[in-house]
């Protein structure tokens, strides 16, 4: 892909999203019936708490033991309570009246199978706790045992993808029966507000649950329709097909600017979004001064506030400022950057490319088609870099999770990831992506020194403690150029009218009991 200045680059991306947006106003509902019809781009294969249970707290017919929270400290949801009356001891007080929604209840015994179940069958919970046990302690009451301190548990039974709330004796007797899993709604396997009545490759139908334990729901219908492309998904909402459109690309919300039908419609972050990964086992990234001038070349200021109109926060390090032990280790500064490449022998006349023994500096970027800003802040990275004599090449592949974990054959990539877990957990993500041989860490780090400061912050207790151990970690991060963000994605969906007024919630949680459209 040829290099393009800024101003060419902003005016071709206006040109490529406009295919986003119908012309004309489509249909409007003045008052709209408590129903919600979702588009999304992802499938729900089927209701199987452990292939798929990750799906059922963002569509509100799952619940979580606890409820993530913006400021990283989750509060009870099922649970009544939580402590940590001992340096490994965890106790889970739950709420009186809970209900499976075949219904069983929800008991001490019920909670303590779930989570040795989920120990066993889960393996991210068992590598987060491992050797850790459960035992009920009374009717509404378990207590988990770690084997070693992990300050990280609220953080964990947050997650949609560690302990989804299911009734593991139903899921048991379904499993030994041999049935397939799309027998599986009727075995009224979970607890949240919204029943799944049907569901097939096109989309899945929800009702409201009768006897809720926390009240009555608040639609009276919920459909969720899976729409891989998402100019049809933001097309739907237009057509009112659809009253929320998700994951829409930032650049899209230009193309609604004006319209009666269609409104894109922001939340607050909670982290940085995009991570600029490199492939430290290939040249040219095998050189940290190389990793850390292209970081330095950045602008992440202009990123956020022209390439993205604003609707992204520049990213300063590997969490936002709110966190307490945040630390602001990214800054544009592109004659440190020069000054690097020469260090690293990669040497520029004039305009020129910058070459090293007459081999110019260039390399490939990943992209990929489900988060169509991957290629909008590629192309910015490329005209940032171009002006540095630095050549990049953008290629879009069609799974960017399957390029990066190859050993050989990228370089670099522009891909979606958080660095706090869904549920806030600060020490699975160090574990996961900057840990030597790490199951994410697809970049190739292989710092001992890192490693041990790891190990420190995932058993300590005291906050104080904890947030200085954090600020090494990002300190030597960045000092070797292992990890950076491009941007803060101000998380968004497109909204029809009657749901103008909809709050993006974190954690993708789309649904719970009391969504409706605002008065």
């Amino acid at each position: 892909m040829p290099t393009r200045p800024l101003p060419a680059l902003l005016a071709l991306l206006a040109v490529l999203l406009a295919g986003c947006a119908t012309t004309g106003p489509g249909p409007a509902t003045a008052d709209a019936p408590p129903t919600l019809t979702i588009a999304t781009g992802f499938a729900i294969d089927d209701l199987d708490p452990i292939e798929n249970g990750f799906w059922g707290p963002e569509f509100g017919y799952v619940e979580l033991l606890m409820h993530p929270e913006r400021d990283g400290d989750p509060t009870p949801w099922v649970l009544s309570g939580l402590a940590n009356p001992g340096p490994l001891t965890w106790v889970l007080d739950l709420n009186d009246g809970v209900t499976f929604q075949n219904g069983a209840p929800l008991d001490g015994a019920a909670l303590a199978a779930l989570l040795t179940f989920q120990l066993a069958e889960n393996p991210d919970l068992a590598a987060g706790l491992p050797g850790a046990t459960a035992a009920a302690t009374g009717p509404l009451q378990a207590v988990l045992t770690t084997a070693r301190p992990a300050p990280n548990v609220p953080a964990l039974l947050a997650d949609e993808s560690m302990v989804p709330v299911y009734d593991v004796a139903a899921y048991r007797a379904h499993r030994a029966s041999g049935a397939p899993a799309a027998d599986l709604p009727a075995a009224g396997l979970y607890t949240g507000p919204y029943v799944v009545d049907s569901l097939d490759a096109e989309s899945m139908q929800l009702s409201p649950r009768q006897g809720y334990w926390d009240g009555v729901p608040a639609l009276d219908d919920l459909t969720v329709r899976f729409v891989p492309e998402v100019s049809a998904r933001i097309q739907a909402v237009q057509a009112g097909e659809a009253d929320i459109a998700l994951y829409p690309p930032t650049a899209s919300a230009q193309t609604l600017d004006g319209r009666t039908d269609a409104f894109f419609v922001t939340g607050e972050p909670v982290g940085p979004t995009f991570v600029l990964e490199f492939n430290q086992r290939t040249a040219p990234f095998d050189d940290p001064l190389v990793r850390r001038a292209v970081y330095a070349a950045v602008d992440y200021d202009q990123i956020a506030g022209q390439v993205m109109n604003g609707l992204y926060a520049p990213a300063t390090g590997l969490y936002t400022d709110s966190r307490p032990w945040a630390e602001r280790t990214q800054r544009t500064d592109t004659a440190a950057a020069g000054a690097l490449l020469d260090r690293a022998g990669w040497v520029r006349e004039g305009d020129g490319p910058r070459t090293r023994e007459g081999v110019p500096l260039a390399f490939t970027m990943l992209t990929y088609p489900q988060q169509p800003d991957s290629d909008t802040l590629a192309l910015a990275v490329q005209s940032q870099l171009a002006a540095l004599g630095v050549g990049v090449e953008i290629r879009q592949v069609p799974d960017i999770t399957s390029a990066v974990e190859e050993p050989a054959g990228w370089q670099a990539a522009v891909r979606g990831n958080g660095f706090i877990s869904f549920g806030g957990d600060y020490v699975t993500p160090l574990n996961t992506y900057l840990r030597s041989g790490g199951p994410g860490n697809v970049t190739g780090i292989a710092d001992p020194e890192l490693d041990a400061l790891i190990d420190s912050v995932a058993v300590e207790l005291d906050p104080a403690a904890r947030d200085d151990l954090l600020r090494r970690i990002q300190t030597r991060v960045a000092d070797d150029g292992y990890l950076a963000y491009l941007g803060i994605r101000l998380p968004a969906v497109v909204a029809g009218p009657a749901w103008r007024g909809y709050e993006v919630p974190i954690s993708n949680l789309w649904v719970d009991a009391r969504t409706a459209p605002a008065a």
